[in-house]
C-alpha cells in the first residue's frame, strides 16, 4: 500500500493503471504486458494471502485469486479518485479500510 501512497504522493500514477485506461488504444504487445503486469501483481497476492489465511493473520472468503483482484482493483481505483481531488488522505483512508477487513482477530 506504502508504494501506492508514495507513487501517488509525488503526484505520479501507476504507469499500468493509466495504461489500463487506454487499453483498447494500445498495440497487441502493449496490451499483453498489461495484462501480465496485473496479473504478476495477483499471484504473487494471491501467494501472501493464502499464507495469511494459514498462519491465521489474514481472513477473507473465498479464493484467494479473487480476493487478490479485489485489492488491486481497490488500489488502483483509490488512486485514480484520490488524484484529482489532490488528496492522498482519501486513498490512505480506503487502504486503511481495506486492510482492516482483512486483518484477523487474535483468538484469546
Amino acid at each position: 500500500m506504502k508504494l501506492y501512497a508514495d507513487v501517488l504522493r509525488d503526484e505520479r500514477m501507476c504507469l499500468c493503471g493509466m495504461l489500463a485506461a487506454e487499453f483498447v488504444t494500445l498495440p497487441e504487445r502493449m496490451r499483453k504486458a498489461v495484462i501480465g503486469f496485473f496479473e504478476q501483481n495477483e499471484t504473487w497476492l494471491a501467494h501472501i494471502l493464502e499464507q495469511g489465511r494459514a498462519e491465521g493473520s489474514l481472513r477473507f472468503t473465498g479464493p484467494s485469486r479473487e480476493t487478490a483482484q479485489t485489492i488491486v482493483s481497490a488500489l488502483e481505483g483509490a488512486m485514480l479518485v484520490a488524484r484529482p481531488n489532490d488528496d492522498v488522505t482519501r486513498f490512505r483512508a480506503a487502504t486503511r479500510h481495506l486492510l482492516a477487513s482483512l486483518i484477523a482477530e487474535p483468538t484469546p
